[in-house]
């Protein structure tokens, strides 16, 4: 113990010499973080303190949290593990949200007096013995664990491995699931140098952090064992998997092995649709009128400050719900399709529609040609965009569009026709919001329900289709009301820019409300011949089980090319019932998958910690710029039935769901490791857009700071700003870089732009720095194209209450 205690003592003393020694490592100034604002409240007698002084690397990353005093305590973000007091907003346009009551963060607290910014020399004593290898949690019996995921091999996104990270203090974990009456502890190994008591560290290997048992790792996909007995639960003998799906426990207080929730706001509008502002903080929502705002509003438009934690209102007049929406080139938001006139609202079926991010304000700018419900907008590398998809009507069977239109930002009152293909026409039950992709070679992949083809956008030339998945994943739909998930893998200089797509959940093409949704992950590379002239598939779809089945799922791909799949049901299909409105859902499924697509097959999912919202029918999710995932929606999360283990939260407004949460999956725990962008080439400045530019091929410096001398960056990434609704994203995109140069002691590294307009489309990126898998806050950055400017339609001329009539084309 004594020794213990000498060793403290020498750690503290080393500590703060190296403040005052003159380090030769660059030391950061301190300043005061105006983006790290105080959540605001309602109430009276409660105050707001203003923001903090804070020693800061680079940007802030959300984890800059300073001690906390009774004080400052209201004004901090809150997990989800003691949340249900609630407080409505005041009834105005720009409302200040909710404060969670709620207990303070685990993963905050536990880091919350250690600055990032630091003169502290690296250890220089030699690398500290590591104990011998012990039992993982010598403290209480080890996890039930029936098979170890196998090591994973470098991925093209953390290749070469970085430096080791010290380790940091550990700490006392909880007792694994089961609980069981603990054994006695095997001898505890003696400490290492320079480490603190209480408990010694976890054995780890040479290659990555200390983590504690995960979850057991799904099984490989097993077709002669998949989905076999009836099912019970609605005595439809042909629903398969019934008896199989079984409902997990989860740690919630490690969030740096199973990730973090934390309840951040009360919104005004549920997130139906939801699409991060380029160049800000700012996540525009859309939602049908649901006549339960908690401002008492009717709006159907607004949108949610991740920064400010603030909700503003935005004055809208026609129907927005169930349309399609991407990001233009020139970073505003392109809405397209909608609703029939309804509840005060004007019929939106045809309108086409920006959402400014200078003016933050909707405008209607044109008509297309047909109505379109549920369509899927496309932003291609020339600035057009595709518009694909969707009934005449709301509704299934109403008349699917066989005509897709094309919107140019050259001429953006006449849209271009172009025909669908026969067989997309012939083997989908209506295009309901197709997942689309833009191929390295400029032409498009197309996948919806079960059938899927590579075309030349602007002229519809179907060039290839798709090999079939029927064979092993016979049945499967994921078109609405069957939805599935999807997303196209990263597209890195290690990879070739070779292009993948997985497919997660969905459901059977006989299911129904109890039914057990799909628990498949589909997989397919896509190789372009050049000399051939064309594409091949290898072999075809691959499968993989996820932990737990999932309709109306959503796929968040992160900077380290990992996918968190979250949101949906274990049971059921999207959609309203036929009476009242009611979920046609059931068992909601509140466990994240958190997806690596480079660890060998059978070991590439693991479930995170759980929420306790339900996000059923109309929710959704989207990257924020500190590589979190912002989490909203569902506005049918009233009678449906679970079996959760712990309870959910239902919503306290019956269907609509207004809170907004935000899942940081475990890789954004590790503070010290992060590599935070301090600032980008002058040169490449913008001051129009106030952005920098990234040209294509090109040289661009930025100068970079970690908390550890020995650490460097691994890679690069551009990360396309997120826009979603109905678990399809429309505008996700992670493209990898090439490190020209770095140099670890000046901290300036070089990267090369992407090599072509595309791999990477032109418009709006978020440059993210990676040091293995962990990654700090990005930078937006641009990539210049040749599409002009819609500025000049976004004028008070058009304003914002959607009743502008244009004439198509």
């Amino acid at each position: 113990m004594a020794s213990l205690v000498l060793a403290l003592f020498a750690s503290v003393y080393v500590t703060s010499s190296s403040f005052s020694s003159g380090a030769p490592f660059r030391p950061l100034a301190a300043a005061v973080d105006k983006r790290f604002a105080p959540i605001h409240s309602s109430g009276t007698g409660r105050t707001t303190s203003p923001g903090r002084a804070q020693l800061t690397v680079g940007r802030w990353t959300g984890r800059q949290f300073p001690a906390v005093n009774n004080k400052d305590r209201d004004n901090l973000e809150f997990t989800t593990s003691a949340v249900n007091a609630i407080k409505k907003a005041p009834n105005d346009g720009e409302s200040n949200v909710t404060l969670v009551e709620s207990a303070l963060s685990v993963g905050g607290s536990r880091d919350r007096g250690r600055s990032l910014a630091t003169t502290k020399h690296p250890p220089s004593s030699p690398t500290p013995v590591r104990p011998p290898p012990p039992p993982r949690r010598p403290q209480s019996p080890p996890p039930r664990r029936p098979q170890s995921p196998p090591r994973r091999p470098p991925s093209p996104l953390r290749s070469p491995p970085p430096p080791l990270v010290p380790s940091r203090p550990s700490r006392k974990p909880p007792s694994p699931r089961p609980p069981s009456k603990p054994s006695p502890p095997p001898p505890k190994p003696s400490p290492p140098p320079r480490m603190p008591p209480p408990s010694p560290p976890s054995p780890q290997p040479p290659s990555q952090p200390p983590q504690p048992p995960g979850p057991p790792a799904s099984p490989p996909y097993n077709a002669s064992a998949d989905y076999e007995g009836p099912g019970p639960a609605d005595g439809n003998p042909r629903s398969p998997g019934d008896d199989k799906a079984y409902l997990p426990t989860v740690p919630d207080n490690q969030p740096d092995v199973y990730g973090q929730w934390v309840l951040k706001a009360l919104g005004n509008i549920v997130a139906i649709h939801m699409a991060l502002i380029p160049g800000t903080d700012k996540f525009f929502f859309m939602e049908r009128p649901s006549g339960r705002h908690p401002d008492r509003s009717n709006n159907i438009v607004g949108y949610y400050d991740y920064i400010t934690n603030r909700f503003t209102n935005v004055k809208y007049t026609d129907s927005v719900f169930c349309a399609g929406h991407t990001v233009t080139q020139d970073g505003h938001v392109l809405v397209v399709g909608g609703h029939i006139a309804k509840t005060g609202y004007g019929d939106g079926l045809k309108g086409v529609r920006i959402f400014s991010r200078k003016t933050l304000t909707l405008h209607r700018i044109a008509n297309m040609t047909f109505p379109r419900w549920y369509p899927t907008a496309t932003l291609l590398p020339s600035g057009m965009v595709t518009i694909m998809g969707g009934t005449v009507l709301p509704g299934s069977g109403t008349g699917k569009n066989s005509i897709y239109e094309i919107w140019d930002p050259a001429n953006p009152t006449s849209l271009i026709q172009r025909s669908q293909s026969a067989g997309l026409v012939a083997k989908t039950n209506d295009i309901y919001y197709p997942n689309t992709y833009v191929l390295p070679t400029g032409d498009l992949f197309v996948f919806c329900n079960d059938y899927g083809e590579i075309l030349d956008p602007m002229t519809g030339t179907v060039r290839t289709t798709l090999p079939s998945w029927s064979n092993i994943a016979k049945g499967v739909f994921t078109e609405y009301p069957f939805t599935g998930t999807s997303v196209m893998l990263p597209l890195t200089p290690q990879n070739s820019y070779t292009p993948e797509v997985v497919y997660f959940g969905g459901q059977f093409s006989y299911g129904w409300i109890n039914t057990t949704a799909s628990r498949l992950a589909l997989r397919i590379k896509v190789t372009y011949d050049p000399v051939a002239n064309n594409y091949t598939f290898g072999g075809g779809w691959s499968a993989e089980k996820m932990p737990l089945p999932r309709v109306m799922g959503d796929a968040v791909l992160l900077p380290n090319g990992k996918v968190v799949v979250l949101n949906g049901a274990v049971k059921g299909l999207a959609g309203d019932g036929a009476a009242g409105g009611l979920a046609k859902a059931n068992e909601p499924n509140l466990w994240p998958v958190l997806y690596d697509p480079y660890t060998p097959y059978g070991g590439r999912m693991r479930l995170m910690s759980r929420s306790r919202i339900p996000r059923l029918y109309h929710s959704t999710a989207a990257l924020t710029t500190d590589g979190s995932v912002l989490v909203a929606g569902c506005d049918r999360c009233d009678k449906y039935w679970w079996t959760t283990p712990g309870g959910i939260s239902k919503s306290p407004t019956s269907f609509a769901e207004y809170r907004i949460e935000v899942f940081r999956p475990p890789c954004w725990f590790n503070v010290t490791a992060k590599a935070q962008i301090e600032s980008l080439d002058p040169e490449t400045w913008d001051p129009e857009d106030k952005v920098n530019v990234m040209q294509y091929g090109q040289p661009f410096a930025l100068k970079y700071s970690m908390f550890f001398a020995t650490d460097s960056v691994t890679a690069a990434v551009l990360v396309s700003p997120g826009s979603a609704t109905h678990s399809t994203n429309m505008n996700q995109r992670v493209v990898g870089l090439e490190l020209l140069s770095q140099d670890i002691e000046s901290r300036r590294l070089v990267v090369k732009g992407p090599p072509t307009i595309n791999i990477a489309p032109p418009g709006w990126y978020m440059l993210f720095l990676l040091n293995g898998d962990v990654y700090g806050q990005s930078a937006w950055i641009r990539l210049p194209g040749n599409a002009p400017r819609v500025d000049s339609l976004l004028t008070p001329a058009t304003s914002t209450t959607g009743e502008m009539q244009v004439k198509s084309r």
